[in-house]
């Protein structure tokens, strides 16, 4: 800190030899101005010094050692939010021992894209020249704090906006890893419900099953299953008919479920399993609704890949 020079004061460092009262007026305003003005640097210019966090020193500056007599934290925040507000900026002050002598380093966090341009939230007026009327845009430049330019406040705007464009890429993201899931999970248990059904033509052929023989089967894993399948199906289609607006892939989405709700094609299994055209019909089905969830499966790849 002592050994510093004139020049190491940047973007991301500020010197202020100190004050005889932190929560005075006049320094509280000076220490959140600089505050201000470190959180709204550009995300690229921060990031190149400290991971992008800015300093405030008070009490010493290059070869000068004065020490600052700092107050309670509680009062120095309530000083300090009176210019900077609450939440944001997000700022934390903290007293360093340099060679017996207290220091105050005020640590600043790493502007991101999204963040709120950062404004003063009280007028100030100084016992010399124009009042600073609350909603002035400060910019920590090298070496010194200033009014934000007209460049400098675009630059700001494109950093907020900056922040929804990812945020809206983040959502995109994440609906689209959920359709993904939900696709998969659909599918699979679509396809595991058929062959399960082919399994029930082929063990009726011998004669049609009564009730007790279906209870019976619903008891068995592969029952078991049959209806925690059902049910995926008709969850997983609830959730993609909200999460995905493409026209197509919800006409495709109707007809698989239709196909899976249909009892027509295993009615004549219910009726006479040994009769030829009633297994043939049911196999049929069965190969209907496997390829109606594929044909979903691809169209969820298409939505997925525009």
């Amino acid at each position: 800190m002592l050994a510093a020079s004139q020049d190491d004061e940047s973007r991301a460092v500020e010197w202020k030899l100190g004050y005889e009262d932190l929560t005075s007026v006049e320094a509280s305003f000076a220490l959140s101005r600089a505050i201000l003005g470190m959180a709204n640097r550009s995300v690229p210019v921060a990031a190149t010094a400290f991971e992008g966090a800015g300093y405030v020193v008070v009490g010493a500056e290059p070869g000068t050692l004065r020490g600052q007599t700092v107050p309670d934290s509680a009062e120095l925040v309530n000083a300090l939010r009176r210019f900077t507000g609450h939440g944001w900026p997000l700022w934390d002050g903290r007293t360093v021992d340099v060679d017996g002598t207290a220091v105050l380093v005020v640590t600043v966090e790493p502007p991101r894209d999204g963040d709120r341009i950062a404004l003063l939230q009280k007028s100030y007026q100084p016992p010399k020249g124009p009042m600073v009327v609350e909603g002035t845009v400060f910019v920590r430049q090298p070496g010194s704090t200033e009014r934000a330019s007209k460049a400098e406040l675009e630059m700001l705007q494109d950093r907020l906006v900056a922040g929804f464009s990812g945020r809206e890429a983040e959502l995109r993201a994440d609906r689209n890893e959920k359709v993904r899931q939900l696709v998969a999970a659909a599918v699979g248990a679509a396809h595991r419900w058929a062959d399960t059904w082919q399994i029930i033509v082929i063990s009726t052929m011998k004669g049609r099953w009564e009730q007790r023989d279906w209870i019976e089967w619903f008891e068995t894993d592969s029952g078991k299953q049959m209806v925690e399948d059902a049910q995926t199906i008709k969850h997983s289609a609830r959730e993609l008919r909200l999460l995905v607006t493409d026209r197509h892939f919800q006409n495709v989405l109707a007809i698989a479920l239709d196909e899976f709700t249909s009892p027509e094609g295993f009615d004549g299994v219910h009726r006479d399993p040994s009769d030829d055209k009633s297994r043939v019909a049911a196999y049929a089905h069965i190969r209907a609704i496997k390829d109606a969830w594929t044909a979903v499966e691809e169209a969820a790849i298409e939505v997925l890949a525009a």
